[in-house]
């Protein structure tokens, strides 16, 4: 149940399911309220579980941490429910149709016009044994939300047209993700585990297959899989739970009970043998990935917490014996183990690693030499505490939002039959002792039934849950230090945890072609060893008190941060302190970590956005330092010493050019107290100076550049000259404008018509800007015959918006989502630090954003208009990465 890690696994977690586990269903003698309407299972005061008269499962909870509310309704059909249509898809086809599509109550553009007018982020995904539907709103708007998913899912219509457009979509997405490799991982590895069991095949189904699906296996799919019994519904947020289960039941009044779908799965038979795959995956770019696995238990099986703390102790943080062994080794860049127990069927217990191709023979030895290890004596009462302890605030993360509140309480009661089923897998974890562990290793673990699967670009060489508190949140305190250091305390004690962020002006800002990646490998280095702790007790400290370290480089900024819980703040905040003031970047920590940043910049290839975005900022900017990339060149990064990076650091890590933000549940005289001891010998250092950039020359005439890529599609990017941040006068003007040409939801805009149309996977359109001039562009990915007319549609729009072409309409509901957007991105202690850090940074002061609302609704349709003519009408930067060769682009 550990969160991934997002440097080893970057998109291939998204598509595996979370560990969970058995949960204890109310006891049979446990009386439960009866009406006449419904089962009450939960009834207490702000919160309600309830079986509604249809048999539909409706759980309400109030949770008053920000005037938010998250509505989701999960339906237990995923991919494996198929029946005879298996393989095909149905499910993730089904989804995009339903999600805000026509019903009899409103057309599809009817419920986007709603959509935008409350200001909703909305959206819909289908897994293996379920599909969700969900809008988080301001909360003044949860009951047009609910009313909105009641209406798609008990009166959708299914259109004609729409399912042809959807039905063409779905295929475009499972042309793109042919060429995924971290797709291809996944789809592989279910296929080597299961033999039977319908978890081996794709969610989004094969194209063969899914081209064979027709509008009325949609119709028979909805009666069979979309009735009450198979429905649960969370709504979390600033609500009334009595009020709001009213609602519901309004809502859902004609929801009536139908048979409910027959779901008993086949028995997948047992792993006898060893089974093996190594592929040869040319699209690959990069190290390759590992995965072995073993199979491990189904939901309610009482080793799984056992199993679970095993997992941990492998391979989760960085402390963790494989991720630490591999590292130090340097035989792999990044290791995970996770157990995924999901609640149709016998999980496996799995290792994941990113590695050299060269080193995957070593690497597999050294992994069994650990398991070995593992079970011949028993685990340390250390390491057990610390998987303990990362296990239960990892939980606690998972109670800061309205929308990770309803997620998992709609998912461990369609998992368990239990709501809170997670508050007691924590209780049973921390009942987990050493000698269990060793047991599940030898139980499990077998080599003779290993699972090991290789995907690599060449082949091989040969041989918690207490309520939150009702104490009162403090305004930000501002202190600023002798030596020039703003630092910025604020008490929230919504959740017992306390976010630590350094914000220091820099970034690409003071990095040269020669130099670039500076910023980031020093701040990385700096959380590898200080003149008192080596990386591995960093590591070992943080991952024993369940906290979280990470530093890295951006555009305008370098930033350190860290997160635990309250009750371990004053030790970690020395530690932090330590890190960012006493880095030694010892130099067996550097080889491995320029390893690292070398196959990252590697691996940006692999992602079409972000390749298609540095493309595009190499040939806009001449000498603007926004032409580089953060991650800076391979041959730069690998160039840089410890002496450079001991140079930068007391060059740039500095009070004058630093804000300091300590945010959670805290005492503010504690909390200052410590700030003035630790940061109070930091360095002075001088200003940043912007003057000394040479203005970016204005394109004189049109500019196009083309790439050519082995990946089957294209991308393309058209911008124009921006501006900075401090460019108050046009800054939010520009927000309207590209909400406008750009929003999902737009009806007649980018992403709408392309889309539509099935040109384009994805378009959107966007404004960057920083401390120096950045640039306003759209962009969209489509096929590569398609690129013409896609790049014909953006020109169209582009020239609409450039005349003006705006409604007050379109104005109005562009402002409402840039303000809701903003409410529903600073719910955490984290959202709301950067943002008050990054304001004060940029000289706008740290309160700046509470006028965010007032600023957007006072644009008008001229301002809009005005900065649509300035900046639209520059000549234009075309940039395109192509499969197609060039005497094929018109």
């Amino acid at each position: 149940m550990k969160s991934a890690n997002p440097i080893l696994l970057i998109t291939i977690l998204l598509t595996v399911l979370v560990v969970w586990a058995s949960a204890q269903i109310i006891p049979a003698e446990q009386k439960i309220p009866q009406t006449a309407q419904e089962t009450r299972l939960i009834d207490q005061p702000g919160e309600i579980v309830t079986v509604l008269e249809n048999g539909m499962v409706a759980m309400v909870k109030e949770n008053r941490t920000a005037s938010v509310a998250a509505v989701r309704l999960y339906v237990r059909a995923g991919s494996i429910y198929e029946h005879q249509h298996l393989g095909a898809g149905l499910s993730h086809l089904f989804e995009h149709l339903l999600a805000g599509g026509a019903t009899k109550n409103r057309s599809e553009e009817e419920s986007q016009e709603k959509i935008q007018e409350i200001g909703a982020q909305y959206n819909a995904f289908t897994s293996k044994d379920k599909t969700c539907y969900y809008l988080t709103v301001p909360a003044q708007h949860v009951g047009t939300a609910l009313n909105l998913i009641a209406d798609w899912v008990t009166r959708p219509t299914f259109p004609e047209e729409a399912f042809k457009r959807e039905w063409g979509v779905v295929q475009r997405e499972l042309e793109m993700l042919a060429s995924n490799p971290d797709m291809k991982l996944v789809n592989l590895f279910a296929e080597l585990r299961y033999q039977v069991h319908p978890a081996r095949y794709p969610i989004s189904g094969h194209r063969a297959l899914l081209q064979q699906l027709t509008r009325e296996q949609i119709l028979d799919y909805y009666q069979r899989m979309y009735v009450p019994e198979n429905c649960v519904l969370a709504v979390v947020g600033d609500i009334n739970a009595s009020e709001m289960l009213g609602a519901i039941k309004k809502e859902f009044a004609d929801f009536t009970r139908r048979s409910r779908p027959h779901l008993v799965m086949p028995d997948e038979p047992d792993v006898t043998s060893p089974r093996e795959l190594i592929k040869v995956f040319p699209a690959l770019q990069g190290p390759a990935r590992m995965m072995i696995g073993f199979a491990s238990v189904e939901l309610q099986h009482p080793d799984l917490y056992a199993l679970d703390v095993l997992a941990g102790i492998l391979g989760q943080g960085e402390s963790s014996r494989l991720v630490r062994i591999l590292r130090d080794r340097q035989l792999a860049l990044a290791t995970q183990v996770y157990n995924e127990t999901p609640p149709w069927g016998a999980g496996t217990f799995t290792i994941m690693s990113i590695l050299d191709p060269t080193q995957v023979a070593a690497a597999r030895a050294v992994i069994g030499q650990e398991l070995q290890k593992i079970k011949d004596k028993p685990v340390s009462e250390e390491e057990l505490a610390r998987i303990k302890r990362q296990l239960l605030v990892g939980h606690i993360r998972a109670h800061q939002t309205a929308e990770t509140m309803a997620e998992t309480m709609a998912r461990d009661y369609l998992a368990t039959g239990d709501p809170h089923f997670s508050d007691r897998y924590i209780e049973n974890i921390q009942k987990v002792t050493a000698e269990q562990v060793m047991k599940m290793a030898r139980k499990y673990l077998l080599e003779e039934k290993q699972l090991t699967l290789v995907l690599t670009p060449t082949p091989l060489p040969a041989a918690q849950t207490a309520e939150s508190k009702k104490a009162e949140a403090s305004s930000i305190n501002k202190i600023t230090l002798d030596n020039g250091l703003r630092v910025l305390l604020k008490r929230n004690p919504a959740v017992p945890l306390v976010h630590m962020q350094l914000y220091v002006l820099g970034g690409l800002l003071e990095e040269t072609d020669q130099n670039n990646g500076l910023t980031n490998l020093m701040a990385m280095m700096s959380t590898k060893g200080t003149w008192h702790h080596t990386a591995r007790e960093i590591n070992e400290y943080f991952d024993s008190i369940g906290g979280s370290l990470s530093a890295a480089a951006g555009n305008n900024t370098f930033v350190y941060t860290a997160e635990v819980m309250s009750r371990d703040f004053a030790p970690a905040f020395d530690l932090f302190a330590e890190i960012i003031l006493e880095p030694n970047f010892p130099n067996e920590e550097l080889i491995k970590v320029k390893a690292l940043v070398g196959a990252t910049i590697d691996q940006v290839e692999n992602s079409w956005p972000d390749e298609a975005r540095q493309f595009f900022r190499e040939k806009f900017f001449v000498h603007s330092p926004y032409c580089r990339s953060s991650l800076g060149s391979k041959e730069s990064v690998m160039s840089l010493t410890r002496e450079q990076l001991a140079a930068f650091h007391k060059q740039a890590a500095v009070g004058s050019r630093a804000v300091l933000t300590v945010f959670g549940d805290l005492d503010l005289e504690t909390a200052e107290d410590l700030v003035r001891r630790r940061f109070g010998v930091m360095e002075k250092g001088t200003p940043l100076n912007l003057d000394k950039f040479e203005p970016e020359p204005p394109p004189k005439e049109p500019r196009r550049s083309i790439k050519k890529t082995d990946k089957n599609g294209a991308t393309i990017y058209i911008g124009f000259g921006g501006m900075k941040l401090t460019n108050i006068k046009d800054r939010y003007a520009m927000e309207v404008l590209t909400e406008i040409i750009g929003s999902a939801t737009s009806n007649d805009w980018l992403f709408a018509r392309l889309r539509g149309a099935q040109l384009a996977y994805y378009a959107w359109c966007y404004n960057f800007s920083g401390l120096l001039p950045g640039y306003v562009a759209a962009t969209a990915q489509c096929e590569a015959n398609k690129l013409s007319e896609v790049q014909k549609t953006i020109e169209e729009l582009l020239d609409r918006a450039r005349a003006g072409k705006f409604t007050e309409e379109e104005i109005a509901r562009a402002k409402s989502n840039r303000i809701n957007a903003d409410v529903l991105n600073k719910q955490t202690n984290a959202d709301a630090a950067a943002a008050a850090a990054l304001d004060e940074l940029f000289g706008f002061g740290y309160d700046w954003s509470k006028g965010h609302c007032d600023r957007i609704m006072a644009i008008t349709l001229e301002e809009v208009r005005n900065v649509a003519r300035k900046y639209l009408s520059a000549p234009a930067t075309i940039t395109i990465i192509t499969s197609q060769s060039d005497n094929n682009i018109k």
